[in-house]
């Protein structure tokens, strides 16, 4: 079974829940001409908001964060898997988000279609928590906020094809920035992350 971005009153979510109620839920918003979305941390019957995806606009060839345009639900064995495509000038842009193997994370697989040089491409995200939070950098690990008794954990995941992006973080929020390789344009990159709670 599967649902699409025909409708704008549907819901498009994806989620991710360990056998004690906490985990991640990943909830589509559209933003004018794009989705943007918001990743909240579950804690039994409570949903609490942690970082909104900062977005662009269509003036915009490089925006800060991809341009995802439509969006696509599939259920598979591990849970619902969404699936979104979009553009921004001469470039082009896909992402597939869906539950890690283990419950209680989200893995994020973007790509982007590019005919030159991008002024900056990257996953940006806002902090949306009532109260701010530093969070800390583990050695060789990932950036850890602790949110009401759970850890809320972002990495990159690296790959051999690709460099490994740079994910600076704060109290404010975090980027995913994705690096160029040598090959000639056009190309496509990708960069990859998960979120996980522990």
């Amino acid at each position: 079974m599967s649902e699409s971005s025909s409708s704008p009153a549907e819901a498009f979510f994806v989620e991710s829940i360990r056998e004690d109620g906490v985990g991640l839920f990943i909830n589509f918003v559209k933003q004018k001409d794009r989705f943007g979305h918001i990743i909240a941390l579950v804690q039994g019957d409570e949903c609490i908001p942690l970082f909104v995806s900062i977005e662009g606009d269509d003036e915009q060839p490089w925006p800060e964060s991809p341009p995802l345009q439509e969006i696509h639900l599939e259920q598979r064995q591990e849970g619902t898997v969404a699936l979104l495509v979009g553009m921004a000038g001469d470039s082009h842009w896909s992402a597939a988000v869906e539950p890690m193997a283990e419950p209680g994370g989200i893995h994020f697989s973007v790509a982007c279609r590019m005919k030159d040089y991008p002024m900056r491409i990257c996953s940006h995200y806002g902090c949306v928590m009532e109260e701010m939070i530093d969070p800390k950098l583990e050695r060789d690990g990932p950036w850890v906020w602790s949110v009401k008794g759970s850890e809320v954990c972002v990495d990159v995941i690296p790959q051999e094809r690709f460099p490994t992006p740079e994910i600076p973080a704060s109290a404010s929020g975090f980027e995913v920035n994705a690096s160029l390789d040598g090959e000639p344009f056009p190309k496509t990159i990708q960069w990859l992350y998960k979120i996980w709670v522990r």
